[in-house]
């Protein structure tokens, strides 16, 4: 299905570190039909590592998360210059659609279902239940050159030799005692309603014979409060990976646990990209959005009797309602239990 006269493809994905992984298949998708064009991928500088060695990208075009509208200007130059054949615009907002306006080349847009998003969260009317993962959304952007329904595979992320050294001597500083279970936690997240509560991780943390099993908490900023909570609270089996690594080192390390417990996290999809058992805590996210782990290892823990979720179709700083119930009903030894079952 090649065009030979489609040598230059630009992909926009901004944002988040979710949706940047979750376009993976996209980019593979993407050199699959057009083997011989050249791919640029334009994002954030903050989540450009995670396509760094992406052999299906030629170039990455990094720009910064503050840039401003003078900022956004030299792009669409730098962009106009590059005379792109084809403009796969995977974010649909106002700004790619500034960077595509009156650019020649031929646009293709990912679909975002706004007003079906918005019935949802705002009356509870679902017309999304029949619609695909948001990994199949995103390759579905090329359906129309393929002639038919895409069925991508997994997100992947590459890293090389000198990077998984890194994280092995980083994770080596750690001691954690030979035949011990590692498993991962992702106890924060940008929303509170996607964080399950440090109090419940403490004592999902106390379960578990501290002999044969180890924590590691991974995160960054602000997550350092939460994390700094479970750890001043947990015994010694806890480690504490807080601001300690890069986006590929973290992807290394991860591949060194046994399982990832994470909530609707951009680090949660990195697991989800190396095929490790995952579990995901669900609290203001539901499956419609398309965000649920994909791996055949991974597991969604819920609250389906409430009838206020979802509250929000990206997260929000505090529940409505005032009870939290999403995260708060989702019992400690219900995921020591599932743990237990899956390794």
């Amino acid at each position: 299905m090649n065009d030979i006269k489609t040598k230059r493809i630009l992909i926009i994905r901004l944002s988040s570190l979710g949706d940047v992984i979750l376009t993976t298949p996209l980019v593979k998708l993407t050199r699959e039909i057009y083997p011989d064009a050249e791919i640029d991928f334009l994002t954030k500088k903050d989540f450009s590592d995670v396509l760094k060695f992406n052999p299906c990208i030629n170039k990455i075009i990094e720009i910064d998360s503050d840039i401003n509208f003078s900022g956004l200007r030299k792009l669409k130059a730098a962009i106009r210059q590059n005379s792109y054949d084809l403009i796969i615009d995977a974010h649909n907002n106002l700004r790619t659609l500034y960077l595509k306006f009156f650019l020649k080349a031929r646009k293709l847009t990912f679909k975002k279902y706004s007003l079906r998003k918005f019935l949802l969260v705002k009356f509870k009317i679902n017309l999304m239940k029949d619609l695909p993962p948001i990994i199949q959304r995103y390759c579905s952007i090329l359906s129309s050159p393929l002639g038919q329904v895409v069925s991508p595979g997994l997100p992947e992320i590459f890293t090389d030799k000198a990077i998984e050294l890194q994280a092995e001597e980083i994770f080596n500083s750690l001691n954690i005692p030979a035949g011990k279970k590692k498993i991962g936690i992702v106890p924060s997240s940008h929303h509170l309603t996607k964080t399950y509560p440090a109090e419940q991780y403490i004592e999902l943390i106390k379960l578990f014979d501290e002999s044969k099993f180890a924590f590691v908490l991974f995160g960054k900023g602000k997550d350092y409060e939460i994390i700094k909570t479970i750890k001043n609270e947990t015994s010694a089996n806890v480690y504490d990976f807080c601001d300690k690594l890069d986006l590929l080192q973290l992807t290394c390390i991860m591949k060194k646990c046994d399982l990832i417990l994470s909530g609707d996290t951009g680090p949660m999809h990195i697991a989800e990209s190396l095929n490790k058992p995952v579990i995901m805590l669900a609290g203001s996210s539901v499956k419609e959005f398309g965000f649920y782990p994909q791996n055949e290892k991974a597991v969604v823990l819920e609250n389906n009797s409430l009838k206020c979720r979802p509250c929000s179709h990206i997260g929000r700083d505090r529940c409505p309602k005032g009870h939290f119930k999403c995260m708060r009903e989702i019992e400690a030894s219900e995921i020591y239990q599932k743990i237990l079952k899956i390794i």
